[in-house]
């Protein structure tokens, strides 16, 4: 096996961590090493709240690692999440001269320092600078505004913002599991990076991944993003629904879920909605799952649609809808969707071209994918390895379209 150009990733979801070995080939793809998945402990809503059981945690996910891929880790790349996150939209000018001129990368990463100066709360972290639009001399809509004359240069940028003491948490637990913190991406940002092609990003896409127990979404429009959020509610609040409207127990509310859960009530035979009350412990029947399950699926994407707020953006995207996640598998979850936003949806959990994608077991494998993606687009030439041209790998589709976060450390995990 290569020693060269290994990527160790690890996605801290609201239910699960999983974690990735890969590897980038000559030609730009990534190759998938070993795998593991955990159930998560001592982890609430993006931060660690029991820094024991979280890194014990942590520790048995990078052990299993190892074990599947045979490499021994010393530290990874891994995700934020959370409701601490917060969506900025940010202007910065930047005088050209005294008459116009040429505009030039300085100026461009001098616009991009004065976004990253404006006032946040103390304790919070500027995360991700995504530039949105820019204007030159008051002429909006530029894309690229290099070379272009003027005197005056305005970039509009999208900020994400993250609790410092949350990130502090987090690198503490990785520590205290004894691995190095090697770098840290938001996680929708991740998701996005394995599921959405150049085409979906310049159209306009809004991607909706429905995880355990909180749903992020993000917006993108010409080539960047433009908003971001989550909502406090998932895959969870459907067992827990079906759970408490069958009077069963969770384990077996979460078995109905995956094996027959249906979330469209026109889709099966219509029942009524007595029975829930009437019976002990009524039948479990499609149309009653259906009915049980639909209000909640419904109201997670209303949530996600009014958190936008937008609805003239929304109805631009020429793309439409990106749907995955766990909590977005059951029969008709796709149809309520496109009923709601009024867009076409599309749902999508693994990126084409991945090699040894067949080795990993069910799951939602997207953001650690990204994860993996990003860091070993920042690893390049980090190993002894030269890559190759790339120009055909899936690193490549995406490159440009994403901007990197605030950290630049070293992405390659030794091995």
């Amino acid at each position: 096996m290569s020693q060269g150009r290994l990527i160790v990733a690890c996605d801290f979801g609201t239910t699960t961590f999983r974690a990735l070995v890969t590897e980038t080939t000559e030609n730009g793809d990534l190759e998938i090493i070993g795998f593991a998945q955990e159930k998560a402990e001592g982890f609430q809503d993006g931060d660690f709240v029991d820094l024991g059981k979280g890194s014990r945690c942590v520790a048995r996910t990078m052990r299993q690692l190892e074990a599947d891929s045979d490499i021994y880790v010393t530290g990874f790349t891994y995700n934020i999440s959370g409701s601490h996150l917060h969506s900025v939209r940010a202007t910065a000018q930047v005088p050209i001269g005294p008459g116009p001129r040429p505009i030039r990368e300085n100026d461009l990463e001098e616009a991009r320092l004065r976004t990253r100066s404006m006032s946040i709360p103390f304790d919070n972290k500027i995360l991700a600078v995504t530039p949105v639009e820019y204007a030159v001399d008051r002429v909006r809509g530029i894309v690229d505004p290099l070379g272009r004359m003027g005197s005056q240069l305005e970039m509009q940028a999208h900020l994400i913002t993250g609790s410092r003491s949350v990130l502090h948490n987090l690198e503490n637990a990785i520590e205290t599991a004894k691995y190095k913190p090697l770098g840290e991406e938001v996680d929708v940002l991740a998701t996005g990076r394995s599921l959405l092609g150049p085409a979906d990003l310049e159209q306009g896409v809004i991607l909706i991944d429905v995880g355990g127990l909180a749903t992020s979404w993000a917006v993108y429009r010409k080539g960047a993003i433009v908003a971001n959020g989550m909502v406090p509610l998932g895959g969870e609040h459907l067992t827990s629904d079906l759970a408490h409207g069958l009077r069963i127990s969770t384990r077996e509310a979460d078995r109905i879920k995956v094996e027959r859960g249906v979330v469209l009530r026109s889709l099966v035979d219509e029942v009524s909605i007595q029975v829930l009350f009437e019976e002990e412990r009524p039948e479990g029947t499609p149309g009653l799952i259906a009915a049980i399950l639909e209000p909640r699926v419904e109201e997670i994407f209303t949530f996600v649609k009014n958190d936008f707020g937008d609805l003239r953006e929304l109805a631009g995207l020429g793309a439409g809808v990106v749907l995955t996640g766990g909590g977005s598998l059951c029969k008709g979850t796709r149809q309520l969707c496109e009923e709601v936003f009024d867009l076409p949806v599309k749902r999508r959990h693994l990126p084409d071209g991945l090699i040894g994608a067949e080795r990993l077991p069910e799951g939602q494998w997207a953001s650690v994918l990204g994860l993996s993606m990003w860091a070993a687009q920042d690893a390049e030439g980090f190993t002894a390895n030269e890559p190759g041209d790339g120009s055909n790998g899936i690193l490549n589709k995406l490159r440009g379209f994403f901007g990197g976060s605030d950290d630049d450390d070293a992405m390659a995990a030794e091995a």
